[in-house]
Formats: structure tokens, sequence, C-alpha cells
């Protein structure tokens, strides 16, 4: 995302003095002296960012929008227990030597998520250095383009407008973004966004959108031959919905996580790429019964802490790094449906087997055995 233009990314606009907000003192949650006799002094104390919290329970916001304040702090982008908690991190499964990962998830991986309640409602993220969107006025739903794909860019934003390139198949914009123009909210709703029960990873949330929350499967449903067959739990094989409707969607590999030179948290990639692959099913349960998946390269590696010491990960076939995904690359008629069967059925260029892994080190094979296709259906 570019950055913008200095003028427009900091000045207020006349129209944030006549919101709700605009008729507020500034102090009242920036901060700051009141009567200074220098511009140094007026801004001793003041927060750039008022609604950056640790807890969210207690950011500047909480006394006006308590239950959303409070349910925030429950939420993914308050907190990512996942992704960098040092307790639920799914990679330390992977770790032979915890306190090592730990210090890494510590510096680099708790970064990941949004800078308080502004980064939604004001401004684009601070993560991509900030800028208000609308001179200060603060709005109900945020901006798909300047504030969820802000942070959601190197997968969301080029699966879902069809940015992304495949060698495989020509690439459109996700049907639910063109031409339908949908927003992100519209699916990922305010009762997601802003939290309410704890859980560790987003596929664990109560209220994640789910496909059958608009399209039931119903008479009209099961009438299509392809949903007879594997749409439904009473399906002989039973597909995830993308297994059919997802075009291709980017995976990436080998991150690697270290400090700059003046103590800066950053991270590396080594490549990524556009592709589709079908895996087995191998966490079902009840909230995921299908016998195939869409499955992800994830970007872990052998060496991604190495930096804060190495072989921290000598447990890396306990998870595989082919895994579990929802891209944002839906269409009706894709390269498994636009022949029929015959598009998937005997297609060995779909399904991850044993010579996808053929280029991988012996550990991420390994890990990798619950997930490969042995038998082309």
């Amino acid at each position: 995302m570019p950055p913008l233009e200095a003028d427009l990314g900091a000045l207020v606009s006349p129209e944030f003095f006549e919101t709700t907000h605009g008729k507020m003192d500034c102090r009242d949650c920036h901060g700051g002296v009141k009567f200074a006799a220098t511009r140094a002094e007026a801004h001793e104390g003041m927060e750039p960012l008022p609604s950056k919290s640790l807890t969210y329970a207690e950011s500047v916001c909480q006394p006006c929008h308590t239950d959303i304040a409070e349910n925030m702090a429950a939420n993914l982008h308050a907190e990512t227990p996942a992704v960098s908690g040092t307790e639920d991190a799914i990679v330390l499964a992977r770790a032979s030597d915890p306190e090592i990962v730990k210090e890494g998830l510590t510096n680099n991986c708790s970064t990941c998520h949004v800078s308080g309640c502004g980064d939604c409602h004001v401004t684009r993220p601070q993560y991509n250095d900030g800028g208000f969107v609308r001179g200060h006025v603060f709005y109900k739903s945020p901006n798909s383009s300047l504030n969820c794909m802000g942070c959601h860019g190197s997968r969301i934003q080029k699966e879902f407008t069809g940015a992304g390139e495949s060698e495989k198949c020509e690439l459109t914009a996700d049907v639910h973004w063109s031409p339908g123009a949908m927003q992100c909210v519209d699916c990922h709703t305010v009762e997601w966004m802003h939290g309410g029960e704890p859980y560790a990873s987003r596929y664990e949330s109560p209220t994640a959108p789910k496909c059958t929350d608009c399209h039931a499967q119903d008479a009209a449903f099961t009438s299509v031959s392809m949903h007879s067959a594997h749409g439904t739990a009473d399906s002989d094989v039973y597909l995830q919905c993308q297994v059919c409707h997802a075009q291709d969607y980017n995976n990436c590999t080998a991150c690697h996580v270290a400090l700059n030179d003046k103590g800066l948290p950053f991270f590396e990639t080594e490549e990524s790429w556009f592709d589709l692959n079908i895996g087995r099913n191998y966490d079902q349960s009840e909230d995921k019964p299908w016998d195939y998946i869409i499955v992800r390269h994830v970007p872990v590696a052998e060496s991604t802490f190495d930096y804060y010491g190495e072989g921290a990960l000598g447990n890396f076939d306990a998870l595989p790094t082919f895994k579990y995904a929802t891209p944002h690359t839906i269409k009706r008629v894709t390269r498994q449906t636009e022949n029929g069967c015959s598009s998937c059925h005997g297609n060995r260029d779909i399904f991850l087997t044993e010579d996808d892994l053929q280029r991988l080190s012996a550990a991420e094979q390994a890990a990798n055995q619950d997930v490969v296709v042995t038998e082309i259906p």
C-alpha cells in the first residue's frame, strides 16, 4: 500500500468538527496541556494514538464504548495467541527448545495485531504507517481497501481482488468482491470483529463466517448433482466448498525472523506462489467434517528461529506445513469444475501428492503424511 501524502494523512477536515467526537475537547482523548505558552509545552504528555492499549478494557474508548472495548480484548485483532502467544502459539508444538521460540515470538510475532480502535475506525493501520482516511472523521465500518487490506495484503488483498498470478490458470476477483462488490464486514461481522468469548485461532471462533450462513444446504442446493454428490454430510465423499469453488491462492515458504542492527524486528520469506492443492482432512471435527479440504503451504521452516538459536524447531514434523485454508478466491466455475467430473477425478495436478513433497526436507515430508492424497479419486 503506497504512503499517503503528508497533508492528506495528517490534516483534520472541517467535517470532523460537526461530528460527536469533533465536539469533544482534543485533550479528552489525546491529553496534553490546556494553558500552555508554547507548542512544545501544549503537546507534553500527548498520545497520538489514544485508543492504543495493552488491554482495550482500559483504552480511552472504554468509558463511552464499554462493551465493545472489553469484548475487543478477546478478539484476534487485539491478541494473537495462536500466532504469538508464549503459551498457545501453534508453532510451539514443533519446538524442541521452547524458550528460544518464545523469544522470537515475543520479539517478532506479537507485533501482528492492530494498534488500537483507530486502526479500523479513524486511520489506516499503523502497520502501514497510518494516515487519516477521512480527515479524523470516525466511521463505523472499516474500509475494505484502506483498513482491512492494509494489513491483510499478501494473501487476502491479492486473492480477493484478483491481483495474483498463477502459472496454471487466469485468476479473476473473488465473486464476492466483483461484480457484487461486497465489503469485508459483510461476512466478517461486527460480532466477529469485536470478539466476545476468548479463542486462540480464527477457526475456533463461534462467530467465524461460514459459506452456509448465506448458502443453505436446502433442496435447491442439493438439486445440483455435484452438490448432492459431495456437498452434504450425507455424501459418500464430503468436500469443503472451496475444494470446488476456489481459484488458485497464495502460498509462501520459509519465513525467517530476526532483529536488525537497530534492534527492530523484521521477517523475510523466501518465495510465494499461487497454486491450489486438495488434501486429506487431517483434523476432522464437528466444525470441519469434510473428507477433503483445500490446503495452503504456510511459511514456517525448520530454520525460522535460527537467529535466536539454531535447531529450536527440532520437532518440526509434529504439524503439517500444508494446512487447512479458506482462500478468498471464490468463483462458480473453476479449473476443478469447468469440465465436470473429469476436471477433478483422475487429475493428479490438483491434489497434494508425494510428488509435491519431493523438494522438501525429510522432516517436512514426514509432517505432511496425514495430508497427502495417496490414491487419486
